[in-house]
């Protein structure tokens, strides 16, 4: 089964996210969410970003009139990258291998 990536545009700082292996809450489908395999979590200059297994178990919905999902990951790492981004959404789905 192809995996599927949640890909979020932060400006947080990625140690603190990588340190609670969670990134604040995002609106994400519902009908992604249980296809949801990896996460994503790039800085806002497209240069660095944490790669990590979506733990869907611990993620978990906000109660706010968006229902945006607090992303938690496991085995996450920072790398570097150079990543655009078009427009205004922060959240985009990239499918793999």
């Amino acid at each position: 089964m192809p995996k599927l990536a949640l890909q979020v545009r932060t400006n947080d700082n990625l140690l603190d996210l990588l340190a609670k292996s969670e990134s604040l809450a995002w609106v994400v489908a519902d009908d992604k969410v249980q296809k949801i395999t990896h996460v994503q979590i790039v800085n806002f200059a497209g240069t660095q970003m944490i790669e990590g297994v979506f733990d869907r178990n611990s993620s978990y919905r906000v109660d706010d009139e968006y229902k945006r999902l607090v992303v938690k990951f496991l085995d996450g790492h920072i790398i570097n990258c150079s990543i655009q981004f078009d427009g205004q959404n922060p959240v985009r789905y990239i499918q793999g291998n």
